[in-house]
């Protein structure tokens, strides 16, 4: 039996608790059939898709020997943005500064799941915390998606990588199963 997983970075409570009250401030005014519900607000280093049990215990063997000297590390919240036709956008996200040391644990991430047999993401990373997605095509009401806010460069620190399991129907929709510490600075 498999089960849907990927692998991101987990966000402070704090940030998390930041994030949920902008994106509250927005519902019914802004085009999306779903928001992140504040417990799954994460930063996707990998997506995994249907994964075996046997070949989850592989991943994170590869992962922790990966990531075995890697030192913890400071991000900042962003600016606003969206995927997709601005008239239409199919994800509101949140930016994170594309730290080196961002983008060089998401290649280390990367190699794990390549030598376990995992495809890995083709386009360049690029790192964002959803915040709704799924444009609402009955939507009526004009709109203007915000792409500044006042809590840019709020920073926090990344001290593990997660291994998630997605449980589409409930909430939270993402359980950690696995945490593979980062070494402290």
């Amino acid at each position: 039996m498999s089960e849907h997983l990927f692998l991101a970075v987990p966000l402070p409570m704090q940030i998390k608790e930041k994030l949920s009250s902008f994106s509250k401030s927005w519902y019914g005014q802004l085009p999306f059939k779903k928001w992140t519900y504040q417990d799954d607000f994460h930063i996707t280093l990998s997506f995994l898709g249907p994964v075996t049990y046997t070949k989850s215990n592989e991943l994170v063997k590869q992962l922790q020997e990966e990531l075995k000297n890697f030192n913890s590390f400071s991000l900042k919240l962003q600016n606003l943005g969206t995927f997709g036709d601005t008239k239409q956008p199919r994800v509101w996200w949140c930016g994170v500064n594309k730290s080196n040391e961002l983008v060089e644990c998401q290649k280390r991430v990367s190699k794990a799941c390549e030598t376990v047999g995992f495809a890995t993401e083709k386009r360049p990373y690029s790192p964002h915390i959803t915040l709704a997605k799924k444009f609402n095509d009955h939507f009526k009401k004009e709109f203007e998606i915000p792409l500044i806010w006042d809590e840019n460069n709020v920073e926090f620190d990344v001290n593990e990588i997660v291994l998630y399991k997605i449980h589409p129907s409930k909430q939270p929709s993402y359980e950690p199963i696995e945490m593979i510490k980062l070494l402290k600075d």
